[in-house]
């Protein structure tokens, strides 16, 4: 049965009843339509359903008088679909411009905790003491800035905070560092299309304290017996056995604690450490009769095998002792670096590679082997132990007389 139109008190607007649909109040749905001329041409578009909030005022005020007036002045909107069409247009262009508000006020606050902490705590293996260096400095003094709002002169004026602080050198460049990676994932970082941050990063141009850190000191034969003899005064023999290793192989502390017993090969006298993107560089160092004995001491305790580490965690414990602690805490004990405050001079476990190096000029070893056994990438990191190398010059001193 074809329907019935209606007329309503507001030229261009009419409905018909729905036979079963009802509203709220129990009356018979209306359906609404609107007609108008367009360049001669008699067009009906439907609008709506009284139960969808449409009443005959509201369709002739805010569509059909709006039609008209865009058609009468060629600005538009032309049609009900036309009107509909913008209407989403209009929304979309809010909706960007919202999310533009959004992302220029962003905090580095907000962005730290909701994107970039994640993001480093699956790229970084070090993510925790990035996030600690945030908690401790960075969110007291940027914390609270828009990301978009933070400029050069506030993070150099942060840097140069952390150097009023007293923050060695190569701490403060730490620092900035984490503010710089923060602000290039920023850059990476989009919601819902929006860039969180653009612009130069404004950590690029900041001007860094210089960084002195190069070791100078190395261990003399009698402060390595000093040290050597306090450390089995510990409960634990892995300090005693880490300092030999590291004396006379060269490996750094982080790579003792990661060794395991496949990479050390016993009959062929060759240490292997694995090369790791993200670690410093790998390769095979050899193995003198001081290592080999540490080594076949602590595989007749462990059993060695393959898989485990030389160096297991004390007692079953999640975490071995902290012997970098506990090598401060010796020698401090023995008083080797009693009124030394520039940290190149003090003895730390690192500073046994240093020795390892050391001693090596010192006996005659060319750079170019200490380069190999160091497994420095460049020259130039060895050249540093140059100076110990007996030479010619050296010699003609001798000569001197007082």
């Amino acid at each position: 049965m074809p329907v019935q139109w209606k007329g309503t008190a507001y030229p261009g607007v009419r409905y018909y009843e729905h036979e079963s649909r009802r509203t709220r109040n129990g009356q018979p749905d209306k359906n609404y339509s609107i007609r108008y001329t367009r360049e001669g041409t008699r067009i009906e578009e439907g609008v709506g359903w009284a139960s969808e909030g449409w009443n005959p005022e509201k369709i002739s005020k805010n569509i059909l008088n709006v039609i008209k007036e865009g058609i009468r002045t060629g600005t538009g909107p032309f049609s009900l679909a036309d009107m509909r069409a913008r209407a989403v247009e209009r929304q979309a262009e809010e909706e960007e411009a919202r999310l533009r508000e959004e992302a220029a006020n962003m905090t580095v606050r907000a962005y730290f905790t909701d994107y970039f902490l994640p993001r480093i705590k699956r790229e970084k293996r070090s993510w925790l003491t990035d996030k600690q260096r945030y908690d401790k400095e960075i969110d007291a003094v940027l914390g609270d800035f828009p990301m978009q709002a933070v400029t050069e002169k506030d993070v150099q004026e942060f840097t140069d905070y952390l150097c009023e602080e007293e923050y060695a050198a190569a701490t403060v460049k730490q620092y900035v560092g984490i503010v710089k990676h923060l602000f290039y994932g920023a850059m990476e970082t989009k919601i819902d299309g929006i860039r969180v941050f653009n612009g130069i990063n404004p950590a690029k141009g900041v001007t860094l304290p210089a960084i002195h850190n190069e070791r100078v000191r190395y261990a003399t034969p009698q402060e390595v017996d000093l040290l050597l003899a306090e450390a089995c005064t510990l409960e634990s023999p892995d300090l005693h056995d880490a300092i030999i290793l590291s004396l006379n192989t060269g490996l750094r502390l982080g790579e003792l604690k990661r060794q395991k017993w496949l990479e050390v090969d016993i009959y062929g006298l060759m240490v292997t450490v694995p090369d790791d993107d993200k670690r410093k560089p790998g390769g095979q160092v050899p193995m003198n009769k001081q290592a080999l004995a540490v080594y076949l001491a602590r595989r007749e305790i462990s059993g060695g095998a393959p898989t485990t580490l030389v160096f297991p965690p004390v007692a079953g414990g999640a975490f071995r002792n902290n012997l970098s602690e506990s090598f401060r805490m010796i020698a401090d004990r023995i008083g080797l670096n009693d009124g030394i405050t520039d940290r190149r001079y003090r003895l730390t476990f690192h500073s046994m590679r240093h020795t390892f190096a050391s001693w090596l000029a010192l006996k005659g070893t060319d750079i170019y082997r200490i380069q190999k056994l160091m497994r420095h990438k460049r020259i130039e990191m060895t050249m540093r132990y140059a100076h110990l190398i007996p030479d010619a010059m050296r010699g003609a001193l001798d000569l001197l007389r007082p």
